[in-house]
C-alpha cells in the first residue's frame, strides 16, 4: 500500500460517461492527471484510458483498479420505478462493495464516494441539516436506501494504514451536461404536463456541477492519513436553498415556456403517489410520467429539504466557487445551444 499524497497522479472515475463523471474527468485532465474511466461504454475522449465493464462483475472492476492511486466513485443507477429496485441495489450497493474490495486488493490509496442527501431523507422536513443526522431508517425509495447502504460500507472500509475513504452527499446537481433533472422538467413543459406540487413555500438545495467537481477535488486533496476527512461524510450544497419552482423559473422562462399554474396540494399528491406505487407493485402498466410520481418525488418537492455544507468548509475548504446567477446563466446558455428552447 502506497500512502497517498496531496497530489493525484493516476485516478479512476467510475461512471465516467455520466453527468458528474464527464465534468470531473474534464477538470482532472486540465490538471494533468492521468485519468481512467470505468463505464458500460467507452469514454468519448481519446485522452482517457477507457475501461468498459460492469460494476456488478468483480473481474471487470478489478481490472479497472490496477495502478491507480485515487478512485472517484460517481457511478450509480437512479431508477424511480419499482421495477428497477433490484437493479438499483445491485449497481449501487453490490457494485460499490465490489469496488471497495478491488481497491483494497490493488493497494489504492483513497476512495471518494459520491453519495446523496437522500441517504438521510425519510419524507420529514430537514432544515439546515448537518452530518449528525442519522441514516434514513424508512427511506422512501430503493435509490435512497442504496445510497445509505453503500455509504456506510464506504466509510466502514476506511483504514489509516490502508484505503482512505470519504463520502460527499450532493444535493440535486444541475448545469451543462445534465441529462435528466432539467431535461425531464423541460420535456414536461413542452408537452403541457408541468404542474406544481405543494404550496410553493418549501425549500430545497440544488448544487451547480462546477461546485460539485470542486468539492471532489478538494476532498481528495485532503484525504490523507490521520486527517479529519478520512472516514467522514459531507453534505455538498450551493448557496441559499430555494423553492423548487422558483429555482426552475429562470430556465423555463428563458427557454420560452409558460410556468406551471395548476397545483396539487401536498396531501392529495402524496396519497396519489401511494396509490400509483401500489399499482406498480401489482405490475400494472403505467406511463413513464405516472411512474415518476412517487412518495419520494412528492415529499422532496413539498417539504423543507436542505442542508449546511459547514463541515465541508471546515475540513477541506469547500465553498461554492460559481455563484447562483452565473450558474443559471451558463446552464441556460447550454440548454438553448442543446435545442431545448421553445420552437
Amino acid at each position: 500500500m502506497t500512502q497517498p499524497t496531496a497530489s493525484i497522479k493516476n485516478c479512476l472515475v467510475t461512471g465516467g460517461n455520466g453527468f458528474l463523471g464527464q465534468a470531473l474527468i474534464h477538470s482532472l485532465l486540465a490538471r494533468g492527471v492521468a485519468v481512467r474511466s470505468f463505464d458500460l461504454a467507452p469514454h468519448p475522449n481519446p485522452a482517457v484510458n477507457a475501461v468498459v465493464g460492469d460494476l456488478r462483475h468483480l473481474p471487470d472492476v478489478e481490472r479497472a483498479c490496477q495502478n491507480v492511486d485515487t478512485v472517484f466513485h460517481t457511478a450509480s443507477h437512479v431508477g424511480w420505478s419499482l421495477a428497477e429496485n433490484q437493479l438499483v441495489h445491485d449497481v449501487n450497493v453490490t457494485g460499490t462493495q465490489n469496488l471497495l474490495q478491488a481497491c483494497q486488493r490493488a493497494g489504492v490509496g483513497r476512495f471518494i464516494y459520491t453519495s446523496s442527501i437522500d441517504a438521510v431523507f425519510e419524507g420529514r422536513p430537514i432544515r439546515a441539516g448537518d452530518e449528525s443526522l442519522p441514516y434514513a431508517r424508512q427511506p422512501l425509495n430503493a435509490y435512497s436506501a442504496s445510497k445509505a447502504d453503500a455509504e456506510q460500507r464506504v466509510l466502514a472500509a476506511n483504514s489509516s494504514d490502508g484505503l482512505l475513504t470519504c463520502a460527499l452527499r450532493t444535493a440535486g446537481i444541475f448545469g451543462p451536461g445534465d441529462k435528466h433533472r432539467l431535461p425531464n422538467i423541460i420535456k414536461n413543459a413542452q408537452q403541457g404536463r408541468a404542474i406544481r406540487l405543494g404550496n410553493g413555500r418549501s425549500q430545497f438545495n440544488h448544487v451547480y456541477i462546477g461546485n460539485v467537481v470542486q468539492a471532489h477535488l478538494l476532498a481528495a486533496k485532503k484525504l490523507l492519513p490521520h486527517t479529519a476527512v478520512a472516514g467522514q461524510a459531507y453534505f455538498i450544497t450551493d448557496h441559499a436553498p430555494t423553492n423548487f419552482y422558483d429555482f426552475m423559473e429562470p430556465f423555463l422562462q428563458g427557454l420560452g415556456y409558460d410556468l406551471p399554474t395548476q397545483s396539487i396540494p401536498y396531501g392529495i399528491a402524496y396519497g396519489l403517489a401511494i396509490f400509483l406505487e401500489t399499482l406498480q407493485r401489482l405490475r400494472l402498466p403505467l406511463p413513464p410520467t405516472l411512474r415518476q410520481l412517487t412518495r419520494y418525488t412528492v415529499a422532496s418537492t413539498c417539504v423543507d429539504f436542505y442542508f449546511s455544507h459547514a463541515k465541508a468548509a471546515r475540513d477541506f475548504g469547500y465553498e461554492p466557487i460559481v455563484s447562483r446567477p452565473e450558474a443559471i446563466t451558463t446552464t441556460l446558455a447550454w440548454l438553448m445551444q442543446a435545442g431545448f428552447a421553445r420552437k
